[in-house]
């Protein structure tokens, strides 16, 4: 067995115990209600994670994410809120949030700005701006009858709206990803920009998509979160943050790169997590500390397991009679 394989395995060992623990301490954690309430709940946190997870394979960070998304799902929230229909108001939040992923993008990819700053700082604008809507006040208006409720509420088969909605952004991101060429110019322009350039990939291009990409999923999430919430809240977005880092670089320590199936294996670790401490009434700070402390060691060990892939791939060459490292 690869070690990959060993450690995929062992990644599912724990997850499977971390399942027992909690099903032993709380009857109700494997119901059929509770398993779908965790995977209505997880389907946010997965899509704002795997937009970002775009952003990682072409090395860049994005701290602007979750605030886009506020201002994505205010903008939708005050359409609700004026008497308009669910669906444009949807999509006028979500051409919202893709307009910050643009300049993000732009002033990343084109005139190579420093990610974090610039991410930080428009980031900033967008939350202040979801603040305009309405000084910060919740926006009840039209919520109950207008029918974004059902956004959220939706089943089809069983299988709650949003948690196909997840599936459907995840299949399409593998099959890009891991089955087409346009795949491997995104892991090319992580990898090294130069070389890629080089190589004829249009490096600037791919970075402005995957800004662009992780914008419209954190904007999708949040609209999705404000429909559960049944309320128009500025803040509805900026508890995404966090689980998607940990949710990312969890799977990075699992797969040794950032991937689709790492960050789902990722978000399905810290969901359970979180579900499980919301059914034993752990206070939100602990929960905090728990997924903030299992990112931290996943960054740990995917850093631990990317230095020793290093040190075994480098190649060497024969000199003097000694092996010496190219």
């Amino acid at each position: 067995m690869s070690n990959e394989m060993i450690i995929i395995v062992f990644f599912l060992f724990i997850l499977i115990l971390v399942s027992i623990i909690f099903m032993l301490l709380h009857d109700s954690f494997l119901s059929t209600r509770n398993i779908k309430l965790l995977f209505r709940h997880m389907s946010a946190t997965a899509l704002a994670a795997l937009g970002l997870t775009f952003v990682i394979i072409v090395g860049h960070f994005d701290m602007s994410f979750h605030m886009v998304g506020c201002f994505a799902g205010m903008t939708a929230s005050f359409m609700i809120g004026e008497g308009y229909l669910p669906l444009p108001s949807v999509i006028l939040g979500l051409l919202a949030g893709l307009i910050f992923g643009f300049v993000n993008g732009i002033a990343i990819g084109k005139f190579k700005l420093p990610d974090m700053i610039i991410t930080i700082g428009s980031g900033s604008i967008a939350f202040g701006l979801g603040y305009l809507y309405s000084g910060g006040a919740f926006i009840y208006d039209n919520f109950l009858t207008s029918g974004i409720l059902k956004i959220n509420n939706a089943e089809w088969l069983g299988i709650p709206f949003p948690v196909i909605l997840m599936i459907i952004a995840y299949f399409i991101a593998y099959m890009v990803l891991n089955r087409s060429r346009y795949g491997r110019y995104f892991y090319a322009t992580g990898d090294n920009k130069e070389i890629a350039i080089f190589s004829g990939i249009r490096v600037k291009l791919y970075v402005i998509i995957a800004f662009v990409i992780s914008a419209f999923l954190s904007s999708l999430a949040t609209i999705l979160i404000t429909s559960a919430q049944g309320v128009g809240n500025v803040k509805a977005g900026v508890n995404l943050l966090m689980p998607a880092y940990a949710s990312i670089y969890i799977g990075i320590s699992v797969f040794r790169k950032p991937t689709v199936m790492g960050t789902l294996f990722g978000v399905l670790f810290t969901a359970i997590m979180l579900n499980g401490f919301t059914l034993m009434s752990i206070p939100f700070y602990f929960q905090d500390l728990t997924i903030s402390s299992a990112m931290i060691i996943a960054i740990i060990f995917s850093k631990k397991i990317f230095i020793n892939l290093t040190i075994r791939e480098t190649p060497t060459v024969q000199a003097s009679g000694k092996e010496v490292a190219s």
